[in-house]
């Protein structure tokens, strides 16, 4: 993968946006054709309100990252939880946003070893475009395993090697009756023997059981914190992140969002 780009102003131009079922939208963004390329596990910095609003922007991990004759293209999956994304909602095609990007640490692909990606509803989005480039490149091994509520709230898995899949419900409406984690163990434990690194995106409970799991096991894993950044460069300070063995606070909109697992101090994460 390419290496880190420093982040820039740009007005993105809507290219396109379909609600995929109730509250739930896929957003394509076209950006000029210089933009540097987002990584799996970086975001954009969105403005959902006009520039004379005293707005936070909202972050947004990509499904997908491309680079066209005449622009870059990036879309994104997200879910109407509040004003902005109801703002966002209503977003039509050729529309300018405001967007600040590309932000954060990307996930670091070990090439030697094999990929395990865990994913646990919308945190699908960075992991299938990070599936998309280790596939790409001919990476020897991946496996995917995805978690949701239910069924219904599944999205992208069109994209990924049926071969190499793995589907959970909490509900039991879809593959394994239970926790993505649990299903991993209880039904491709081979997935497990060869150590594989842990790439993992979701909920913050899941991310907590992910680096649990990842230490019983003996095995490297990094996650994708989910926050609220509201300036995405350090200045806020309020997405710090409590660390195993360090005095200091962890500032996940520049220092992740993805972090090695057993840096974290999950018990004393708000929602862990």
């Amino acid at each position: 993968m390419t290496a880190v780009a420093e982040p820039r102003l740009d007005p993105a131009r809507v290219r396109s946006q379909t609600s995929r079922q109730p509250g739930f939208h896929w957003l394509t963004l076209e950006l000029p054709a210089d933009y540097p390329e987002v990584l799996p596990g970086q975001y954009l910095n969105l403005r959902a309100g006009s520039s004379h609003e005293f707005t936070f922007r909202r972050p947004f991990g990509v499904v997908e990252c491309r680079r066209e004759p005449a622009a870059v293209v990036i879309e994104l999956y997200y879910a109407v939880v509040g004003d902005a994304t109801r703002r966002m909602a209503a977003w039509q095609p050729g529309g300018l946003v405001d967007c600040l990007g590309p932000l954060g640490v990307p996930y670091r692909v070990r090439e030697d070893r094999p990929a395990l990606l865990v994913a646990g509803g919308r945190g699908a989005a960075p992991l299938l475009y990070l599936n998309r480039l280790l596939r790409d490149g001919g990476h020897a091994s991946i496996r995917f395993a995805f978690g949701v509520r239910t069924g219904a709230l599944l999205f992208g898995v069109d994209r990924l090697d049926r071969d190499a899949l793995l589907l959970a419900s909490d509900d039991g409406s879809v593959g394994h009756h239970g926790t993505v984690l649990d299903a991993i163990e209880q039904a491709r434990p081979e997935w497990l023997g060869d150590e594989p690194v842990i790439y993992a995106c979701g909920p913050e409970a899941l991310l907590a059981a992910t680096g649990r799991f990842a230490e019983r096991l003996g095995l490297d894993a990094q996650v994708s914190l989910e926050g609220v950044y509201g300036c995405g460069l350090g200045l806020c300070r309020g997405c710090a992140v409590p660390l195993k063995h360090e005095a200091r606070y962890l500032m996940q909109c520049i220092e992740g969002p993805v972090v090695d697992a057993s840096r974290v101090d999950w018990d004393r994460m708000p929602h862990a």
